[in-house]
């Protein structure tokens, strides 16, 4: 029980530090103009991640579904290499189960892209993160763990849309 609540403390703490880290503000929206689309790459789950009901495939789905509702084009993997910049929308989501019937996560999600220094032209930095929606931090039973994360990224998505449609106005 002790683990349990120190885990919560420390998630409680870590979800004040991950709201300050969101980069969709006006600085970093720039970097989204002009973007044809993106190819969107989840990262593998931990194992303890498809034990509570939650799938790369389900997170792969919900985010392309959202972003294709929203208007912004999903790349092919070919796409991708032709694409200027090759932009990809990064999905991260880590598990930890902190009791038999609790579990706690943390969702990333980010636009990297591949950058020229201004300095030095021919130095190009790849899958640069250029955007990021607020990191996000929760812990839930095992009976909605899953729906809750998918809202979670579902809702770090329509960020993004948002994003993108504030300097990308469909015609």
């Amino acid at each position: 029980m002790k683990a349990v609540l120190a885990t919560l403390l420390l998630l409680s703490a870590l979800t004040s530090v991950s709201v300050a880290q969101g980069d969709d503000e006006v600085l970093t929206r720039p970097s989204l103009v002009g973007l044809k689309g993106v190819f969107v790459l989840v990262e593998d789950l931990p194992d303890v991640a498809e034990r509570a009901g939650l799938s790369k495939t389900q997170l792969q789905t919900d985010v392309e579904l959202r972003l294709r509702q929203g208007g912004v084009p999903v790349l092919s993997q070919e796409q991708r290499r032709t694409a200027p910049g090759n932009p990809t929308l990064y999905v991260n989501v880590n598990v930890l189960q902190v009791s038999p019937e609790f579990y706690a996560f943390s969702a990333l999600m980010e636009l990297e892209q591949n950058v020229q220094l201004l300095r030095a032209p021919s130095i190009t930095q790849v899958g640069v993160p250029t955007w990021s929606a607020t990191g996000t931090l929760g812990t839930w039973s095992r009976d909605n763990f899953s729906d809750k994360v998918r809202q979670r990224v579902k809702d770090m998505t329509d960020q993004f849309v948002n994003a993108y449609l504030a300097v990308n106005p469909k015609r």
